[in-house]
């Protein structure tokens, strides 16, 4: 697909991105304008929520997407619901090897011995 075809995507999370002062979550590399590289990335599902998987494609997820995030923002809740991520740390979280896919007690075992390492 054409990154011109993904245009209206990009507006859709760059405006997004400005409930989340348009920086990754983790990284805090900002989002300066509408281009690739950036998603938003779901902390828990709401029961009956659609996810990314029951649509056929980018621009209709995040068209379903968009109204629910502004509803979280005006509550204050949207950090307990969602996340801004660029697609490195995204990928590193929700990727084939990320974090998601080991045991939670595993992944603290993981962090306590980055942070004991000091080489």
């Amino acid at each position: 697909m054409r990154k011109t075809a993904l245009k209206p995507v990009y507006e859709i999370i760059f405006d997004l991105s400005k409930l989340f002062d348009s920086e990754c979550a983790i990284c805090l590399k900002k989002m300066k304008k509408a281009k690739s590289g950036f998603t938003i990335h779901h902390l828990v599902y709401r029961k009956g929520e659609k996810n990314h998987k029951d649509f056929t494609s980018r621009l209709e997820y995040y068209k379903y997407l968009k109204p629910i995030i502004t509803k979280f923002k005006k509550k204050g809740n949207i950090y307990s619901k969602f996340m801004f991520l660029c697609n490195a740390c995204h990928h590193s979280l929700d990727g084939p090897r990320g974090l998601n896919r080991r045991k939670k007690e595993n992944v603290l075992r993981l962090f306590m011995a980055y942070y004991s390492t000091n080489t």
